[in-house]
Order: structure tokens, then C-alpha cells, then sequence
């Protein structure tokens, strides 16, 4: 997220296409203080573009391995979401 952050800042003064922001991510806590704090600072970023909003986020937690995610409920809730889009 911080390279996200880091990167588009620039294109706060241009005009810029992104509107809608989508939020996906794993961790290997799985408590609900875990994302709220990464969507927090996600969603503080998004309030300095008014043309920006967060439309969407899965969290799954409990993800400690590689390929781990795959027999979880929250891989296929992200990509419905993304098929969405």
C-alpha cells in the first residue's frame, strides 16, 4: 500500500481517471484490528481525491503460506468482486 500511496500521490493536482478503489488483502492475523487499520490508511488517502471513492475490500486472514488462500471462501469473494468491476 505504501508504494500505491507513494506513486499516485503526484496525480493529486492532475486530473486524474481512477474513481473507484478496491482494497484486497491477506495477513496472517486474522483480527478485525488487523484490516481496520490498513483500510483506515487506505481510506485516509482516498479522502485527498474527491473524485476517489473505496467501492469494495475483502480481508482474509489466517493466511500464513504460500497457496494457503486458495482452499478459502474469501479468494472467491475477491474475485467476484473483481469480476465486477
Amino acid at each position: 500500500m505504501k508504494v500505491l500511496i507513494d506513486r499516485l500521490n503526484p496525480m493529486f493536482s492532475k486530473d486524474y481517471k481512477f474513481r473507484d478503489a478496491y482494497f484486497f488483502a491477506t495477513a496472517a492475523e486474522d483480527e478485525e484490528h488487523v484490516y481496520k487499520k490498513a483500510l483506515s490508511g487506505l481510506n485516509g488517502w482516498i479522502d485527498c481525491f474527491d473524485k476517489a471513492k473505496l467501492k469494495g475490500y475483502v480481508f482474509c486472514g489466517g493466511v500464513t503460506m504460500g497457496g494457503e488462500i486458495l482452499e478459502n471462501a474469501k479468494l472467491k469473494e475477491a474475485y467476484d468482486m473483481g469480476a465486477g468491476v
